[in-house]
């Protein structure tokens, strides 16, 4: 490429900038191609590199009017600090974009747990009767169960008070009755022992009931409850 092909080329590249501007800019080069003399020619080429090069150098520094920079031999002095400027200027709109997106996934986010809790609420509510119902009949049953323990406990207890009584009383009667009529007082006797020994089998379950299958039922709903509560515990 010969000097006049590399002007009139970079002529034409700067044809859409001011005429002031390009003016300025082929006296410069002209100039400068001038200085250094004919014999130089491709050399100057070689360090000014293409015209599309040295064209876009000159638009980059001339894009706020020509104050980031001056012409020089090796093009337009400005264009790195441009060039690192745009650089700088797009990480930012980067940071604040990636910045922008964290933040409305984080406002998703929290707006799915409010509307999370939300439902969980108004499930709860429309399930309140039914869990209300549940835990009515669950304490029923345990009242019930302690209800008819206690009935049995009291029943075995006033059964075997009452055929104590019995047979104490059958005892003394067949005592006096062995006086006059021998036989007679004799089966009162035995009928006594037999109401005694009834009872005391009474007694006998009722302590049974009372110091080892009533503790053992209670702890057996205790451990129940807490399990239950343990359970949900955990859930939550």
């Amino acid at each position: 490429m010969t000097r006049a092909e590399f002007m009139r080329r970079l002529e034409e590249l700067l044809s859409d900038v001011s005429p002031a501007e390009r003016e300025e800019a082929i006296q410069y080069y002209n100039d400068y191609f001038d200085d250094a003399g004919a014999e130089n020619e491709q050399s100057v080429i070689a360090s000014l590199g293409s015209p599309e090069l040295l064209a876009r150098t000159i638009k980059a520094g001339l894009a706020d009017g020509g104050n980031t920079g001056e012409f020089t031999e090796k093009g337009f002095s400005g264009y790195e600090q441009v060039q690192n400027h745009e650089v700088m200027n797009s990480q930012k709109e980067n940071d604040r974009s990636a910045n922008f997106s964290s933040e409305e996934k984080t406002q998703k986010s929290n707006q799915m747990s409010g509307g999370m809790i939300a439902l969980i609420v108004i499930l709860c509510i429309l399930a309140s009767p039914v869990l209300i119902g549940l835990a009515g009949s669950l304490f029923g049953i345990i009242v019930g169960f302690f209800a008819a323990l206690f009935g049995i406990v009291l029943g075995f207890g006033i059964t075997s008070v009452v055929l104590l009584i019995v047979g104490v009383c059958l005892f003394v009667y067949g005592i006096v009755l062995l006086f006059g009529a021998p036989l007679g007082g004799l089966c009162m006797i035995g009928g006594a022992l037999i109401c005694a020994a009834v009872g005391l089998l009474f007694l006998w379950l009722t302590v049974i009931i009372c110091g080892a299958l009533i503790p053992v039922v209670i702890r057996g709903i205790v451990k129940l409850f807490q399990s239950i509560f343990h359970k949900g515990g955990a859930k939550a």
